[in-house]
């Protein structure tokens, strides 16, 4: 196993570079002012990424008719999240960890008239706050937390003695409060031993919207559903209005006083399409009816500005923000990360406050109005300002078996460009596959795989980002291809795609690296075990698979969403349903397909798995570190080359700083050493 240290005896690394995109400040959070003069926003690290021990988040604000005019609000040395503005615009709140780092978090206020921040919630409590919203009226604040732990729980947890850990006997339930923004006095609303996660108020303020699910585990929204109900803040009295068989998101009571909500497509699918679905508060129990979208795109977002509904949603590569049900408002060729919208209350004009980036640029906070050119208001990217990284194009082409069009994403260095868009040579080429898979690629700053796309392109290699079925973007039929089609569909997409970038003079068919995270991981593996047996004259040289999944089989018993998510994937059929002679589950399990691809490596006399670089979190329980240490023990087995990476005490998402630059570190060694790169350097000295 190799340690997970930056190897400084690799002159390549720059590791200044580096440094400076992983120091990147991301706007995650944007809301505008009651009056639609200024912006509030935080900013983070990517992914989680930190530095110190804790997370860290710093809030800011702008004009929105200034450009440049972002300014810093809070020091940056906290964990400052979630701002939201007071209806009187004269203050606001958000989450912070400052009483406790790292630990839990309170609702905190801050006068924008100067005065320190105070929290109005208990700073000392030892559990966090999960969601809150203002009151229409501004004098409440509903909450959600779980009760706080025993005394004797707390020290014996203190004491590292914990008592026999009984499954469901302790549920951390989320709980309904509401707090005074005066007095600060609090009152439990719905106290049920049911886990509440999200609210909305009643336009009216009577009434507090919220979803719950019989317990806080992470399985139970996709085995038993989830509830959407109400409470009258006055008399307590509870409403469940139906129950969805999915998880749902965006939870929003509109202006025209229905409540409308996000899921999946079908509703009792994850990881098909997603649509707008809505429930009357008003009417008989039971019953929701979906609005709009999951067909051809998919609804990501919900936004109430000027008395509309509107709907922030995925269209192939682009982002368009849209009336519920009617005209397109905005539309932007790249991922809108985070947005607001506000209606000039006397002409009716919509503004788009929205985190964008393209290729070049991080991302940064814009103003967008019909018309006008995009006012910039932030310059989070100021280190990295005098770069150009590289120019992106989309090539589309048929899938193998002529049932969809594919798009990839072919980014081309900057210094490598040629006439009209294309290369002036082939290049290396990274194909970097996304996760998910209910995800997908743009022309942004990459966000998705620990910034290994910028790296490479300012490293002189071409990125090419497979958009395979399974992806987001695209609806309910082209996402339902993922479940059961794990190892079929997905797999098969990338060959296409990545055989149409080489004959379109992109990509190098010599000098072919592949890699991604999770599911990009899953597939990398597919990758390497099938390389070049699709017969089209090309092969990866070198594969490098994170956190992936090499048997799917055993993710029922032990990963965190086995029984559900993964099991849909499959197929839908769980490990203990099936008869022990049904392998069908296999079809995406690199693992099984190893020893065949070593007898064909005896049979055409040259390799079929290439060298690999494998990355895995040794505490993820998304996709279990086991999985990279079956792989890593049948390449070894077999004697192919690998090297193999455990980030101690890390899960899924890798979280230290020193750890996405040993990544990166990795990454660029392994590229240089296996692309032919290294080679072709070697004989131009010679």
């Amino acid at each position: 196993m190799t340690s997970s240290v930056v190897d400084s005896a690799n002159p390549a690394f720059d590791k200044e570079l580096a440094q400076a995109i992983c120091d990147l400040e991301i706007p995650d959070y944007i809301k505008f002012s009651p009056d639609g003069q200024k912006v509030l926003y935080s900013t983070s690290l990517s992914s989680g990424q930190r530095k110190g021990k804790h997370s860290v988040s710093t809030l800011w604000l702008a004009s929105t008719i200034e450009p440049g005019s972002s300014r810093q609000l809070t020091s940056g040395l906290s964990n400052d999240t979630t701002p939201t503005w007071h209806p009187s615009g004269k203050q606001i709140a958000f989450l912070s960890d400052r009483s406790k780092p790292g630990e839990s978090s309170a609702i905190w206020l801050l006068r924008l008239d100067g005065g320190d921040a105070i929290p109005i919630t208990p700073a000392e409590n030892a559990q966090d706050i999960g969601t809150f919203a203002f009151s229409p009226n501004g004098k409440t604040i509903a909450y959600v937390s779980p009760d706080e732990k025993s005394q004797d729980l707390q020290d014996k947890e203190e004491k590292d003695e914990p008592d026999p850990a009984v499954w469901g006997s302790r549920w951390e339930h989320g709980r309904l409060r509401l707090v005074d923004v005066v007095s600060k006095d609090t009152k439990t609303l719905v106290a049920e031993d049911r886990h509440i996660n999200q609210i909305a108020w009643s336009p009216d303020g009577g009434s507090v919207a919220f979803f719950t699910v019989k317990n806080p585990h992470i399985e139970e929204p996709l085995l038993t559903g989830t509830t959407i109900s109400t409470v009258n803040i006055e008399t307590g009295e509870v409403r469940d209005l139906c129950t969805v068989p999915n998880e749902p998101y965006a939870l929003t009571w509109a202006p025209d006083g229905q409540i409308y909500f996000i899921t999946g497509t079908p509703v009792n699918r994850d990881s098909g399409g997603r649509a707008v679905y809505t429930v009357n508060p008003a009417a008989a129990p039971g019953k929701f009816v979906k609005v709009a979208y999951g067909e051809d795109d998919d609804a990501d977002w919900l936004i109430v500005a000027g008395g509309k509904l509107l709907v922030n949603r995925s269209v192939r590569l682009d982002t368009v923000i849209s009336e519920l049900g009617g005209k397109d408002l905005f539309r932007k060729d790249t991922d809108v990360w985070a947005c607001d919208v506000f209606a000039d209350p006397t002409t009716g004009i919509l503004t788009l406050a929205a985190g964008l980036s393209d290729t070049n640029t991080p991302y940064e906070v814009f103003i967008v109005k019909e018309g006008q050119d995009d006012l910039r208001l932030s310059d989070h990217g100021k280190a990295l300002k005098d770069r150009e990284f590289g120019s992106s194009s989309v090539l589309t082409c048929p899938s193998a078996d002529g049932e969809v069009e594919l798009d990839g994403l072919y980014v081309t260095p900057t210094a490598k460009m040629g006439d009209e868009g294309v290369p002036k040579e082939p290049l290396p080429t990274f194909v970097l596959v996304h996760g998910g898979p209910t995800a997908h690629d743009g022309d942004y700053f990459d966000l998705s795989c620990y910034y290994w796309a910028p790296y490479l392109l300012a490293r002189g290699y071409g990125v090419l980002l497979p958009q395979y079925r399974g992806s987001s973007g695209r609806g309910e039929r082209f996402a339902l291809y993922s479940m059961g089609g794990q190892g079929k569909y997905d797999y098969a997409d990338v060959i296409s795609i990545t055989d149409n970038a080489i004959k379109r003079g992109f990509a190098d068919p010599k000098k072919l690296i592949v890699g991604g995270w999770s599911q990009g991981g899953l597939i990398t593996y597919l990758c390497s075990v099938r390389n070049g047996l699709h017969d089209l004259g090309w092969r990866f040289n070198a594969a490098i698979a994170g956190a992936g999944v090499c048997e799917i089989e055993g993710l029922s018993l032990t990963a965190d969403l086995g029984s559900t998510f993964e099991t849909e994937l499959a197929g839908g059929r769980a490990i203990w349903t099936l008869s022990r002679d049904d392998t069908r589950n296999r079809q995406g399990s690199a693992l099984w397909e190893v020893a065949g691809a070593v007898e064909e490596s005896r049979r055409r006399g040259e390799p079929v798995i290439p060298p690999m670089l494998i990355l895995h979190g040794d505490k993820d329980e998304r996709c279990p570190f086991s999985q990279a240490e079956g792989f890593r023990r049948a390449l070894r087995a077999h004697g192919l080359p690998c090297e193999f990476v455990a980030y101690p005490g890390e899960g899924h998402g890798i979280e230290p700083q020193r750890f996405w630059l040993d990544m990166l570190e990795r990454v660029e060694r392994w590229c240089s050493k296996y692309s032919g790169e290294e080679e072709d350097r070697v004989l131009a000295i010679r």
